[in-house]
């Protein structure tokens, strides 16, 4: 019996791979109906959708799919219902609940898909035109320490969470609404708020370093699961700066050195992985993860 059902759970990952596939290959992006078939095979029989699908981690394997996928869905409620999926986030609604106190009412909200036609309006005035660029504000619904929040663990653009049509731009403005972490740039002391971390746990922090001379600062996505650190550095196109800012970090550590794709094709970030100082476990790399011999750190 055992065998039997994970075997009909591997079909149905082929089943919701074959699904999303022929959605945004081949279906029209501005027919709900179309937007409604993908995503109804995920219902459960009370009607909600269910919070576990295993598709999307393969999917995740290839940043290209999983950005054709979300940019398919123009209707902005329904591309939350799969940004807000644990495969995606990485951690459950009862996580999500505890954790970072985001009530089930706001979840649930936030993926109202009953009319498809109302979000978008919602979502259009989410932008104001400022000094040239576009810039979002807080929405009394979706406080923008809510949105900076999904942004950070979903690794994807603000816009992604708010426009139908987003920007295809990467930029690092959640990191300044949730003001989390910041930091002097200096070896130590960011080693020693990594050290602090809980390893027995799994967090995700938006950390600032500002070097007091130079002003510059770096953006780093700090990932802590049950014992791996996974920094990544998310300034938008880094310079060559920014990068050996980042790697001067890590000097003297036992880390691997690689690469994250995001959903925009041209932002890839360099990140570290590396074991907590008091974790005995191994190191569990990111899906998206392509590691790099050191030969290729310049």
């Amino acid at each position: 019996m055992k065998k039997k059902r994970n075997k009909k759970s591997f079909s149905d990952i082929i089943v919701g791979l074959t699904r999303i596939r022929k959605f945004y290959t081949k279906k029209d992006p501005t027919d709900p109906n179309s937007i409604l078939s993908v995503l109804g095979y995920k219902r459960g029989i009370n009607g909600k959708f269910t919070y576990k699908w295993p598709e999307l981690l393969f999917l995740r394997m290839d940043l290209n799919e999983v950005s054709a996928f979300l940019l398919h869905i123009k209707f902005v409620a329904a591309r939350r219902v799969v940004i807000m999926r644990e495969e995606i986030l990485g951690f459950t609604k009862y996580e999500l609940n505890t954790r970072f106190h985001i009530n089930n009412d706001q979840m649930t909200n936030f993926t109202n898909v009953d009319n498809l036609q109302a979000p978008e309006v919602k979502a259009l005035i989410q932008f104001q035109q400022l000094s040239g660029k576009r810039q979002i504000v807080a929405d009394i619904n979706y406080p923008i320490e809510f949105l900076a929040l999904i942004s950070l663990l979903s690794r994807l653009p603000l816009q992604w969470l708010l426009a139908p049509e987003p920007d295809l731009t990467w930029n690092t403005e959640h990191f300044v609404y949730l003001n989390d972490v910041s930091l002097h740039y200096d070896k130590q002391e960011f080693s020693d708020f990594l050290n602090g971390l809980d390893h027995t746990s799994h967090d995700v922090r938006a950390v600032i370093l500002t070097d007091l001379i130079t002003k510059t600062k770096l953006y780093l996505r700090v990932e802590h699961l049950f014992g791996t650190l996974s920094i990544e550095l998310c300034n938008t196109y880094a310079s060559s700066q920014e990068y050996k800012m980042f790697i001067g970090l890590f000097q003297g550590e036992h880390y691997c050195y690689g690469l994250m794709p995001t959903v925009i094709p041209s932002q890839i970030n360099h990140t570290v992985v590396m074991r907590h100082v008091l974790s005995k476990r191994p190191v569990c790399y990111p899906i998206e993860f392509i590691v790099k011999p050191p030969h290729y750190i310049e």
